[in-house]
């Protein structure tokens, strides 16, 4: 593997205006572990970012929210296909009659559980409202409640489609909220004890946890921008079940490389997970080599190998090509820039390597 080329992807990442780049490749067929970073901690803060330090990982969380609710599945606590106002407090009632109204007619309470995890119930995104973004401008360290959260995707926009229509798909923070909430439930704890006692601790992901919910743990944590505006004082509850988590490369690439094993959910799970439809769709939000978006995870293909993982919207990566083990973990920090261009990169150097 020519470590200098992955390097130099490395660098040229941070030669615009990301002030950062992480990057870990794991190729168990290689023997091969490689770690990397350029640039530095922020704009402000001269200090250099090391291949070990903490980011954001943004919507990678719902990978980790969507192996929980698996989990619960596993244990008969709910089916994928209930809906979902039979497993959310009987207070959300009133919300869940408001929350997708399509046409006049209000289809909350056919929502279910799968239709959350794939993106195909229809619902509004609450973080594509410019009245979110009004409120994060304002007032970035506001801390959200999950209802303020759906009760912003009922009065900033309108649902796409009917869930009960079978085909559409429409990628919603929202949905993973309500997840959240269902995951809260039905654990009788709160989200971040979840995550920490079902696949935090039984993995040992010691530096990965819920920012505005748990202490930093682990390294130094590395700024993502807008463009040219540091985000870092936005509160962590702001997407919360479907973005709100901290971590660095090293434990995505475990959590990752677990999950593909079986470790954290059963096969028949994983291979539920894993299932896509190729009417998922959507050029405009996912780039180099999407295919689908499964249970919490999406599939992208790339120089003839298949990924399955997740992206996130600062810049962050985590992909498994699941027949090597081959694992591309990190981010670039940046909300402008496409993490699918360096997964492809990266996979054009594997490809080109032969075997030894």
């Amino acid at each position: 593997m020519n470590e200098q080329r992955l390097q130099e992807l490395v660098d040229a990442e941070v030669a615009g205006s990301s002030p950062s780049c992480i990057l870990r490749v794991e190729y168990p067929g290689e023997h091969f572990v490689w770690k990397g970073s350029a640039g530095t901690i922020s704009r402000d803060d001269a200090s250099p970012v090391l291949p070990t330090d903490s980011f954001r990982i943004a919507s990678i969380t719902k990978t980790f929210t969507a192996a929980v609710l698996m989990q619960l599945a596993d244990e008969h606590r709910l089916q994928l296909d209930d809906q979902m106002v039979s497993l959310l407090d009987p207070s959300m009632g009133d919300l869940v009659d408001r929350v997708h109204v399509f046409e006049g007619r209000s289809y909350g309470r056919e929502i279910t559980v799968r239709q959350l995890l794939c993106h195909s119930s229809g619902l509004f995104d609450y973080a594509s409202a410019p009245e979110f973004f009004s409120v994060l401008g304002a007032n970035p360290s506001k801390v959200w409640t999950p209802r303020e959260l759906v009760e912003l995707a009922v009065t900033a926009g309108s649902p796409l489609f009917a869930p009960d229509q079978g085909y559409g798909y429409a990628y919603s923070d929202t949905g993973y909220v309500l997840l959240g909430l269902i995951i809260e439930r039905l654990d009788q704890c709160a989200l971040h004890e979840s995550y920490r006692r079902r696949i935090l601790a039984p993995l040992g992901l010691s530096e990965t946890y819920l920012e505005g919910y748990e202490a930093h743990r682990g390294p130094q944590l590395t700024h993502a921008y807008e463009g040219d505006l540091d985000v870092m004082a936005i509160h962590g509850s702001a997407d919360w079940a479907g973005g709100g988590l901290v971590s660095t490369a090293a434990d995505l690439a475990t959590f990752v490389a677990a999950l593909v094993r079986g470790d954290v959910v059963n096969r028949i799970a994983l291979a539920e997970m894993f299932s896509y439809d190729f009417r998922a769709l959507d050029p405009a939000r996912h780039t180099v080599g999407y295919v689908g978006y499964g249970l919490g995870l999406d599939a992208r293909q790339s120089n003839g190998l298949e990924l399955r993982g997740h992206r996130g919207h600062w810049g962050v990566l985590m992909h498994i090509e699941p027949t090597s083990g081959l694992v591309i973990t990190g981010t670039i920090n940046q909300a402008s820039y496409r993490p699918d261009v360096l997964m492809h990169a990266v996979t054009e150097l594997i490809v080109g390597q032969p075997s030894r």
